[in-house]
């Protein structure tokens, strides 16, 4: 090479090192310059990041201010997507071993955050201290995985009064769009039904955030900033702590029991107690039920298609979505506009043989027997189907429809939660809607007989029957049952509160509902068919007892009660599905929820035994007083494994769908 061409070939080596020069110093110009904010940006948004703190949601109080539901603090396991340094599918394979989850399913969740790259991505809440220390101890192989402590759900009595709080869960996209306008994110939780959903906005509270300055592994260094997170409003509650958990342990006691009765197929029911002077619902249980700390950390698919294959139906809240005939205790609407239309009155007469003139049963008849001559308190006392067959009769189906509506059968109650079954009261008018043939249309007087005892067509919720009862007990106001009382701030400050709403007011005479209550009061007494379950109890009770016929199975158990029946102030509702005779079953359940509503005290079995070898080798209570001698009859239930003892004329009613 001559020294022009490799001159030559320098001016132009120099030309391009001075081209370079040019579009480096541009480039750095254009960086430091015209986009040296956004750069600084980038950059202080891999030094720094603003961690989203979620804010604890508001408290459920009982009644007498014990916290039913709280939130606690727990680990939550979440990614950074903009931490992501490495092979993500690696990562997520990693932290898919520790965590439970699929790298697919992680993927997907990374993938619906991508909006907001800067936001933690939440896979696991409530993560076990040992899923904490795994992390921990991988840290340098998990960039962009974090742990944080966050508050979560805590619902302080597992599965007590579950379909009535209800549970939470990560926020669909549908929620989403909805509530995206009012701070809502992908990463929140939300309430999915029960009063978590209906007061999901006055729940939430406003999150917080933090900014820390993390190194290159994405580990916090320095806390830079903090603004506190605003907790939810607080729920105060009708319900009455001691009376629900007493429902809901003698319910289940109850079902388990019966796995040795002759009704073995009795798995579900409800309990249903309002205050009768405001509608206030006092406990609501219904089982099976489902513990709602479960939706916590996040259920699985498995579990969750197992929960929701269980033929049992734990999400079903028997109370409220479930509608069944009544059976015996509907006798008291029939009662009402018997003695309300002037069809009959205390002094009329009713005869008994065991069947009727059209062949229709009384369910004693099964035993060979019959009620004889029989009052219409009598009839109320003995559920004798005869007397009520006549009333019905001379009823009619029409009034008899129009009482059951006055009493607020027919619609639902107006309850605060969503699902609520409106039930059925049967008449004329439904069959022609409902039935094609003509022959079909046609409203039979035999369907009436049926409809005054509480069987045929007629369905009603346990929660309706227990605003019949408590509008017995209060002379005739149908309250709408509710059970958030007020709604409160973090600082106690009153939002909200909720007063009794009316439904109806009954154009019924107080000497109409001074008889039913005779009659409920009878029903107890000796000889009435659930005395065997409340014998001794030193409340005065009023009650009635049912038995329905079920055309899947074993006839369903009812008791509706009111205490104390002079002066009521409380009306329970006991269902049992399949569960036989509303005396043998259903009313020990009553017994013990109305035992903890008045603060009854429940005596040992050994203090039992005790007292009845005294007794004995003192002749009995001898001289003692009234008082005392009442005392010693307090023989609360413990273990209900059989049926209420019953005397000589008190059957409960087990065989009453014979007939009916």
């Amino acid at each position: 090479m001559t020294s022009k061409q490799l001159e030559a070939r320098l001016k132009i080596l120099a030309y391009v090192l001075v081209g370079i020069f040019f579009i480096l110093t541009g480039r750095l110009w254009y960086m430091q310059i015209i986009s040296g904010e956004h750069y600084e940006a980038l950059s202080q948004g891999n030094r720094i990041r603003r961690i989203p703190v979620t804010a604890p949601r508001g408290i459920f109080y009982d009644r007498d201010g014990k916290p039913l539901v709280s939130s606690r603090l727990s680990f939550t396991v979440s990614i950074l997507p903009t931490a992501l340094t490495t092979d993500r599918e690696l990562v997520f394979e990693d932290l898919g071993e520790i965590i439970g989850l699929e790298p697919q399913e992680i993927a997907k969740e990374v993938e619906r955050s991508a909006s907001r790259p800067f936001e933690p991505v939440r896979l696991l809440r409530d993560a076990s201290p040992e899923v904490v220390t795994q992390i921990e101890e991988r840290r340098i192989d998990l960039p962009g995985v974090i742990v944080e402590e966050m508050p979560v759900r805590n619902y302080n009595y597992g599965e007590f009064a579950s379909h009535l709080f209800g549970y939470l869960g990560k926020i669909n996209s549908e929620e989403l769009a909805k509530w995206r306008a009012e701070g809502y994110r992908m990463t929140d939780v939300v309430g999915k039904t029960g009063l978590e959903q209906v007061y999901e906005k006055y729940l939430k509270g406003e999150d917080g955030g933090e900014q820390v300055e993390v190194d290159a592994a994405g580990r916090p260094i320095r806390l830079l900033g903090f603004a506190n997170p605003t907790p939810g409003n607080d729920l105060i509650l009708t319900i009455d702590q001691k009376t629900q958990q007493a429902a809901e342990e003698a319910l289940e006691e109850q079902l388990l029991a019966m796995a040795q009765s002759k009704y073995p197929n009795a798995k579900a029911g409800a309990v249903v107690v309002l205050d009768v002077k405001t509608g206030q619902v006092l406990a609501m249980a219904s089982k099976p039920g489902y513990d709602p700390n479960t939706f916590v950390g996040g259920i699985s698919g498995k579990e969750l298609e197992a929960m929701l294959k269980n033929p049992y139906h734990p999400f079903t809240s028997r109370a409220l979505r479930v509608a069944e005939p009544p059976g015996s205790i509907f006798k008291l609407v029939t009662a009402t506009a018997a003695l309300e239309l002037g069809k009959t009155n205390t002094h009329d007469k009713f005869v008994c043989t065991g069947v009727d003139k059209y062949g229709k049963r009384c369910w004693i008849a099964s035993r060979g027997r019959n009620h004889g001559v029989q009052s219409l308190v009598e009839g109320i006392k003995n559920s004798c189907n005869i007397v009520f067959y006549e009333l019905g009769r001379r009823v009619g189906i029409d009034e008899l429809a129009r009482y059951s509506r006055m009493y607020g059968l027919g619609k639902p109650t107006g309850f605060e939660l969503p699902g609520e079954k409106a039930g059925l009261v049967p008449d004329r008018e439904w069959k022609r809607k409902n039935f094609q043939r003509e022959d079909n249309k046609k409203w039979y007087e035999a369907e009436t007989m049926d409809v005054s005892i509480g069987q045929g067509a007629l369905q009603t919720t346990p929660l309706q029957m227990a605003g019949v009862l408590s509008a017995i007990g209060n002379g005739g106001t149908v309250y709408r049952p509710y059970v958030v009382r007020e709604i409160v701030s973090p600082d106690g400050k009153k939002i909200k509160s909720f007063q009794p709403i009316v439904n109806n007011q009954l154009q019924v005479s107080q000497d109409t509902f001074a008889v039913l209550r005779e009659g409920m009061a009878a029903v107890i007494a000796p000889g009435g068919t659930a005395h065997g379950a409340f014998a001794g109890f030193p409340v005065t009770v009023g009650g009635k007892t049912g038995t329905a016929q079920n055309s899947q199975g074993d006839d369903h158990a009812w008791f509706a009660g009111l205490a104390p029946i002079d002066n009521p102030q409380v009306a329970v509702v006991v269902f049992i599905e399949q569960g036989g005779g509303g005396g043998s079953f259903a009313a020990p359940v009553a017994r013990k929820v109305l035992a903890a509503y008045f603060d009854v005290e429940q005596e040992k079995p050994e203090e039992k035994e005790v007292k009845t070898q005294k007794q004995a080798t003192s002749g009995g209570s001898g001289g003692a007083s009234p008082a005392q001698r009442a005392a010693e009859q307090v023989v609360p239930q413990q273990q209900p494994l059989a049926p209420a003892p019953q005397q000589e004329g008190e059957r409960g009613e087990e065989e009453a769908g014979e007939g009916e």
